[in-house]
């Protein structure tokens, strides 16, 4: 029997890349997709799924508050918390929170099958603490190198990031009070610079996660 597994993440481009990676295994069935934390908890899928994929950082009810409520219900899933923040601090509250296992998103996720699989058998997967950070760091001073780096503006920056929260060219034209020709000619120049596929957003994701921008 597949192991039923949910996804919630309010970046549609990760839910469809992981969705396709455990689509393609037959020792997996998708059987629910959440974009935030609220929309699951009102949802009785949880009570039948055997592994949940939980982002943290979502809008409305976020992914710390999943666990809480998921950890004093019975049945409930095992959590794999996947996440671009690598704090030791956030790590040990969701093993408080009940969490099953804490990956963290700029790492290869080419494991993830390999790790649901220890997770159903019972192991406990955290990142080893020499991985993990608590420093904060100035994220003006950041990015201003980061821009440097990449020749990119604050404004692609931006468009970067709301391109990774699934939003259409109109969609950021509207919010940004863009035309809808100059939102395009951004995002074809971020493609270009990055040297990354126009047609791929989970690669331009993936750059965004490397690089701490979402």
């Amino acid at each position: 029997m597949p192991i039923r597994t949910i996804l919630v993440d309010d970046h549609p481009v990760v839910i469809e890349g992981i969705k396709n990676t455990l689509e393609n295994d037959e020792r997996f069935e998708v059987i629910g997709e959440f974009q935030n934390g609220r929309e699951l908890l009102h949802s009785l899928l949880p009570s039948t799924a055997d592994i949940l994929l939980l982002d943290l950082n979502m809008p409305q009810t976020d992914g710390m508050k999943v666990l809480e409520e998921l950890k004093n219900t019975k049945p409930s899933p095992k959590t794999i918390v996947i996440s671009a923040y690598n704090s030791q601090k956030l790590v040990d509250e969701c093993k408080l929170a009940g969490a099953a296992a804490f990956i963290i998103k700029t790492e290869n996720l080419s494991s993830l099958t390999d790790i649901i699989e220890r997770v159903m058998n019972g192991e406990k997967i955290f990142p080893d603490s020499n991985a993990l950070s608590d420093k904060s760091e100035d994220k003006f001073s950041y990015l201003d190198q980061f821009l440097i780096k990449h020749r990119l503006t604050k404004r692609e920056v931006e468009i970067i990031r709301m391109i990774c929260k699934g939003k259409t060219n109109n969609n950021i034209a509207d919010q940004l009070s863009l035309s809808v020709f100059t939102v395009g000619t951004h995002r074809r120049n971020i493609f270009r610079k990055l040297s990354l596929d126009n047609s791929n957003p989970m690669a331009l994701y993936e750059f965004a996660s490397t690089n701490g921008l979402l």
